[in-house]
């Protein structure tokens, strides 16, 4: 049996992920043991962070049982699925997309990913047939910390720091995405992604 603490300083540098960047186009990755039903088993990609504005971004691997059809009456007959971006402000719905300069006003987060942008023009896009679930992803809510506490969450060792790619949303299945991610990263953090939740079953 090995406690959770020992194994973590065996096979994760955690002063390591504690002098990594976060930015716009990061990824926050939950470490095994979050308890935090909202985040567990997360990915969540990074928009915005900054002392000024805090920390916003959206879960990844979380869907919803909602479709655009059942949210927007402008799209009746779409079927894209909607998904959890996170426990703050589930009103709201956000969209990450490839679509670029076809959506007018999104920001660029690097590595051909887009946040936000003119609404008008996605449900366009989407009618026209161009927008699609290989190009556009929506989410319900958002993720979002003062810039202090998730600094304070990454010295915990709560989250684990990557980078962010257009095919981890368009082309990885969801459901494995926290293993997929993790894997990627290297022979420490696929251990780590293969580690109990309970640590007293190992």
């Amino acid at each position: 049996m090995c406690p959770k603490g020992n194994y973590k300083d065996m096979v994760w540098n955690q002063s390591f992920e504690r002098n990594k960047v976060i930015e716009p186009g990061s990824l926050l990755i939950s470490e095994p043991f979050m308890a935090d039903e909202n985040f567990k088993k997360s990915i969540i990609l990074i928009c915005e962070h900054s002392k000024e504005d805090g920390t916003l971004g959206f879960v990844l691997n979380h869907a919803t049982e909602f479709t655009l059809s059942d949210l927007i009456d402008d799209l009746k007959d779409c079927k894209m699925i909607v998904n959890f971006g996170g426990p703050c402000e589930l009103h709201s719905l956000h969209y990450i997309h490839t679509l670029g300069e076809m959506v007018p006003e999104s920001t660029d987060l690097g590595n051909g990913l887009f946040w936000g942008g003119e609404f008008e023009a996605v449900i366009n896009l989407i009618n026209n047939g161009i927008g699609n679930d290989d190009n556009i992803k929506f989410y319900l809510g958002f993720s979002g910390w003062t810039y202090d506490q998730l600094i304070e969450e990454v010295h915990d060792s709560s989250w684990i720091i990557g980078k962010s790619r257009k095919e981890m949303l368009f082309e990885f299945d969801p459901q494995n995405l926290w293993h997929k991610v993790l894997e990627e990263m290297g022979t420490a953090y696929k251990i780590l992604s293969n580690y109990p939740e309970n640590p007293s079953l190992n």
